[in-house]
Protein backbone atom coordinates (compact mmCIF):
# COMPACT_ATOMS: atom_id res chain seq x y z
CA UNK A 1 0.00 0.00 0.00
CA UNK A 2 1.36 3.46 -0.75
CA UNK A 3 0.52 6.56 1.10
CA UNK A 4 -1.33 8.07 -1.56
CA UNK A 5 -4.20 5.36 -1.10
CA UNK A 6 -5.12 6.64 2.39
CA UNK A 7 -8.63 8.22 2.40
CA UNK A 8 -9.47 11.40 3.06
CA UNK A 9 -11.24 11.70 6.18
CA UNK A 10 -10.02 8.04 7.27
CA UNK A 11 -8.29 7.48 11.05
CA UNK A 12 -4.55 7.07 11.53
CA UNK A 13 -3.21 5.78 14.68
CA UNK A 14 0.40 7.57 15.45
CA UNK A 15 2.38 5.51 17.70
CA UNK A 16 5.17 7.48 19.75
CA UNK A 17 7.90 5.68 22.16
CA UNK A 18 9.41 8.11 24.05
CA UNK A 19 11.69 8.57 27.45
CA UNK A 20 11.20 4.85 27.70
CA UNK A 21 6.98 5.43 27.53
CA UNK A 22 4.67 4.21 24.35
CA UNK A 23 1.97 5.77 23.24
CA UNK A 24 -0.81 6.25 21.00
CA UNK A 25 -2.71 8.72 19.69
CA UNK A 26 -5.32 8.36 16.61
CA UNK A 27 -6.16 11.44 14.43
CA UNK A 28 -7.58 11.98 11.36
CA UNK A 29 -6.16 12.24 7.88
CA UNK A 30 -6.59 15.49 6.35
CA UNK A 31 -3.74 15.28 3.10
CA UNK A 32 -1.80 13.04 1.38
CA UNK A 33 0.71 13.05 -1.69
CA UNK A 34 2.66 10.12 -3.18
CA UNK A 35 5.24 11.04 -0.04
CA UNK A 36 3.60 12.15 3.08
CA UNK A 37 0.57 12.16 5.41
CA UNK A 38 -0.94 14.72 7.19
CA UNK A 39 -3.54 14.42 9.75
CA UNK A 40 -5.63 17.13 12.09
CA UNK A 41 -2.97 18.51 14.67
CA UNK A 42 -2.61 16.87 17.72
CA UNK A 43 -3.05 19.44 20.69
CA UNK A 44 -4.42 20.30 24.12
CA UNK A 45 -6.10 23.09 24.04
CA UNK A 46 -4.47 25.64 22.26
CA UNK A 47 -0.69 23.51 22.34
CA UNK A 48 0.93 21.93 19.61
CA UNK A 49 2.16 18.80 20.42
CA UNK A 50 6.12 18.64 18.80
CA UNK A 51 7.46 15.80 18.14
CA UNK A 52 12.06 15.23 19.33
CA UNK A 53 14.28 14.01 16.74
CA UNK A 54 14.92 11.10 19.64
CA UNK A 55 11.46 9.96 19.00
CA UNK A 56 10.69 6.92 17.20
CA UNK A 57 7.20 7.56 15.80
CA UNK A 58 5.06 4.23 13.68
CA UNK A 59 1.76 4.88 12.23
CA UNK A 60 -0.63 2.09 11.52
CA UNK A 61 -3.61 2.82 8.71
CA UNK A 62 -6.53 -0.15 8.83
CA UNK A 63 -9.28 0.18 5.89
CA UNK A 64 -11.60 -2.84 5.89
CA UNK A 65 -10.26 -6.30 6.96
CA UNK A 66 -6.06 -5.01 6.32
CA UNK A 67 -3.90 -2.91 8.40
CA UNK A 68 -1.06 -1.43 7.07
CA UNK A 69 2.00 -0.02 9.09
CA UNK A 70 4.90 2.28 8.41
CA UNK A 71 7.69 2.16 10.79
CA UNK A 72 10.18 4.89 12.22
CA UNK A 73 8.51 7.79 9.98
CA UNK A 74 9.84 11.14 10.06
CA UNK A 75 7.29 13.51 11.68
CA UNK A 76 6.74 17.22 12.05
CA UNK A 77 4.15 20.00 11.41
CA UNK A 78 3.76 21.87 8.40
CA UNK A 79 1.83 25.14 7.45
CA UNK A 80 -0.67 25.83 4.96
CA UNK A 81 -1.75 28.64 2.77
CA UNK A 82 -4.66 29.30 4.80
CA UNK A 83 -1.99 29.54 8.02
CA UNK A 84 -3.40 26.32 9.36
CA UNK A 85 -1.28 23.67 10.90
CA UNK A 86 -0.74 19.74 10.25
CA UNK A 87 1.46 17.10 11.82
CA UNK A 88 2.80 15.44 8.64
CA UNK A 89 4.36 12.11 8.76
CA UNK A 90 6.67 11.08 5.84
CA UNK A 91 7.86 7.13 5.76
CA UNK A 92 11.05 6.31 4.52
CA UNK A 93 10.41 2.35 4.01
CA UNK A 94 7.55 1.12 2.39
CA UNK A 95 4.23 -0.09 4.40
CA UNK A 96 4.58 -3.70 5.81
CA UNK A 97 0.94 -5.90 6.80
CA UNK A 98 0.04 -5.43 9.94
CA UNK A 99 -2.03 -8.07 12.14
CA UNK A 100 -0.58 -8.27 15.25
CA UNK A 101 -2.46 -6.19 17.89
CA UNK A 102 0.23 -4.32 19.62
CA UNK A 103 0.06 -3.58 23.57
CA UNK A 104 1.20 -0.16 23.69
CA UNK A 105 1.18 0.14 27.63
CA UNK A 106 0.00 3.79 29.38
CA UNK A 107 2.02 3.68 32.46
CA UNK A 108 -0.80 4.86 35.49
CA UNK A 109 1.04 4.18 38.78
CA UNK A 110 -2.21 5.07 41.00
CA UNK A 111 -3.83 3.11 43.74
CA UNK A 112 -7.68 1.12 42.85
CA UNK A 113 -9.99 -0.88 44.54
CA UNK A 114 -10.01 -4.56 42.91
CA UNK A 115 -12.74 -6.85 43.00
CA UNK A 116 -11.64 -11.06 42.63
CA UNK A 117 -14.26 -13.74 42.02
CA UNK A 118 -13.83 -16.84 45.08
CA UNK A 119 -15.12 -20.44 44.58
CA UNK A 120 -15.94 -22.01 47.71
CA UNK A 121 -16.80 -25.64 47.65
CA UNK A 122 -19.32 -27.40 49.69
CA UNK A 123 -18.18 -29.36 53.44
CA UNK A 124 -17.54 -32.79 53.42
CA UNK A 125 -20.92 -33.74 55.59
CA UNK A 126 -23.26 -31.04 52.74
CA UNK A 127 -21.44 -33.06 49.60
CA UNK A 128 -22.11 -36.55 51.57
CA UNK A 129 -25.91 -35.96 52.24
CA UNK A 130 -26.48 -34.58 48.82
CA UNK A 131 -24.98 -37.50 47.03
CA UNK A 132 -27.12 -39.85 49.79
CA UNK A 133 -30.48 -37.97 49.12
CA UNK A 134 -33.34 -40.25 48.65
CA UNK A 135 -34.65 -38.21 46.02
CA UNK A 136 -32.04 -37.89 43.07
CA UNK A 137 -34.32 -34.23 42.09
CA UNK A 138 -33.54 -32.84 45.42
CA UNK A 139 -29.92 -33.97 45.78
CA UNK A 140 -29.42 -32.33 41.61
CA UNK A 141 -30.69 -29.18 43.45
CA UNK A 142 -29.32 -29.19 46.42
CA UNK A 143 -25.99 -29.65 44.61
CA UNK A 144 -26.78 -26.64 42.56
CA UNK A 145 -27.63 -24.68 45.18
CA UNK A 146 -24.10 -25.02 47.09
CA UNK A 147 -22.80 -24.17 44.08
CA UNK A 148 -24.07 -20.57 43.35
CA UNK A 149 -23.93 -20.47 47.35
CA UNK A 150 -19.93 -21.29 46.90
CA UNK A 151 -19.29 -18.11 44.92
CA UNK A 152 -18.12 -15.26 46.58
CA UNK A 153 -16.43 -11.68 45.77
CA UNK A 154 -14.36 -9.82 47.58
CA UNK A 155 -12.32 -6.79 47.62
CA UNK A 156 -8.94 -5.49 48.11
CA UNK A 157 -6.59 -2.73 47.51
CA UNK A 158 -4.32 -3.10 44.80
CA UNK A 159 -1.64 -1.00 42.68
CA UNK A 160 -2.45 -0.29 38.72
CA UNK A 161 0.80 -0.66 37.05
CA UNK A 162 -0.39 0.33 33.46
CA UNK A 163 -3.22 -0.53 31.04
CA UNK A 164 -3.71 -0.88 27.24
CA UNK A 165 -6.31 -1.64 24.84
CA UNK A 166 -6.48 -5.54 25.57
CA UNK A 167 -5.67 -5.19 29.37
CA UNK A 168 -3.63 -4.03 32.40
CA UNK A 169 -1.07 -4.46 34.76
CA UNK A 170 -1.56 -4.47 38.46
CA UNK A 171 0.17 -5.85 41.96
CA UNK A 172 -2.01 -6.65 45.10
CA UNK A 173 -1.14 -8.60 48.04
CA UNK A 174 -3.90 -11.64 47.56
CA UNK A 175 -3.17 -15.02 46.33
CA UNK A 176 -4.70 -15.57 42.37
CA UNK A 177 -4.12 -17.99 40.17
CA UNK A 178 -4.33 -17.96 36.44
CA UNK A 179 -7.75 -18.00 34.94
CA UNK A 180 -9.18 -16.03 38.00
CA UNK A 181 -11.38 -13.10 36.88
CA UNK A 182 -11.09 -9.72 38.54
CA UNK A 183 -12.86 -6.58 38.59
CA UNK A 184 -12.24 -2.37 38.82
CA UNK A 185 -13.19 0.72 38.36
CA UNK A 186 -11.90 3.93 36.97
CA UNK A 187 -13.42 7.68 37.02
CA UNK A 188 -13.70 9.68 34.07
CA UNK A 189 -14.74 12.89 34.52
CA UNK A 190 -18.63 12.42 35.82
CA UNK A 191 -18.21 8.70 34.30
CA UNK A 192 -16.99 5.55 35.51
CA UNK A 193 -14.92 3.17 33.52
CA UNK A 194 -15.84 -0.63 34.21
CA UNK A 195 -13.00 -3.22 33.53
CA UNK A 196 -13.40 -7.36 33.93
CA UNK A 197 -9.88 -9.02 33.11
CA UNK A 198 -8.92 -12.54 33.83
CA UNK A 199 -5.64 -13.23 35.20
CA UNK A 200 -3.17 -14.89 32.22
CA UNK A 201 0.34 -13.72 34.20
CA UNK A 202 1.92 -13.99 37.74
CA UNK A 203 5.16 -12.44 38.37
CA UNK A 204 6.91 -11.41 41.33
CA UNK A 205 5.64 -8.15 43.56
CA UNK A 206 6.46 -4.68 43.69
CA UNK A 207 9.05 -3.66 46.64
CA UNK A 208 8.57 0.20 46.45
CA UNK A 209 4.64 -0.19 46.48
CA UNK A 210 4.98 -2.91 49.23
CA UNK A 211 2.36 -5.21 47.27
CA UNK A 212 3.29 -9.40 47.24
CA UNK A 213 2.12 -10.28 43.85
CA UNK A 214 2.26 -8.94 40.62
CA UNK A 215 -0.40 -9.88 37.54
CA UNK A 216 -1.27 -9.40 34.10
CA UNK A 217 -4.56 -9.08 33.11
CA UNK A 218 -6.44 -9.79 29.35
CA UNK A 219 -9.63 -8.24 29.72
CA UNK A 220 -13.11 -10.08 28.84
CA UNK A 221 -15.32 -7.02 29.15
CA UNK A 222 -14.90 -3.19 29.33
CA UNK A 223 -17.06 -0.26 29.17
CA UNK A 224 -18.43 1.59 26.28
CA UNK A 225 -16.12 4.34 27.06
CA UNK A 226 -12.66 2.57 28.31
CA UNK A 227 -11.26 3.11 24.23
CA UNK A 228 -11.93 7.28 24.85
CA UNK A 229 -10.59 6.81 28.87
CA UNK A 230 -7.41 5.53 27.14
CA UNK A 231 -6.85 8.31 24.79
CA UNK A 232 -7.41 10.55 26.96
CA UNK A 233 -5.04 9.77 29.51
CA UNK A 234 -2.11 9.47 27.00
CA UNK A 235 -3.21 13.08 25.68
CA UNK A 236 -2.96 14.25 29.01
CA UNK A 237 0.31 12.97 29.78
CA UNK A 238 1.74 14.29 26.18
CA UNK A 239 -0.02 17.39 27.20
CA UNK A 240 1.55 17.90 31.00
CA UNK A 241 4.97 17.33 29.83
CA UNK A 242 5.65 17.05 25.99
CA UNK A 243 4.04 20.56 24.70
CA UNK A 244 5.96 23.46 24.02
Amino acid sequence: MNVSDMKIGTLLEIYIRRDGYNYKVVSKVEYVDDQRVGVTPIASRTRLFRFKSTDVVDIVYRIDDKSWKWSKVKAGIATLKDGSKLHVFVPDTPAESYNKRTSYRLPMARDIMMTYEVMQTPTIDEAERARNSRTPEIAIDKTLFEISESYRELSCRAYLRDISEGGASVYANVELKKGDIVSFELPYGEETVKCRAIVVRRTQGDDRSQYEFGYGLTYIETSSNYVYYLFSEQRKMLSETKFD
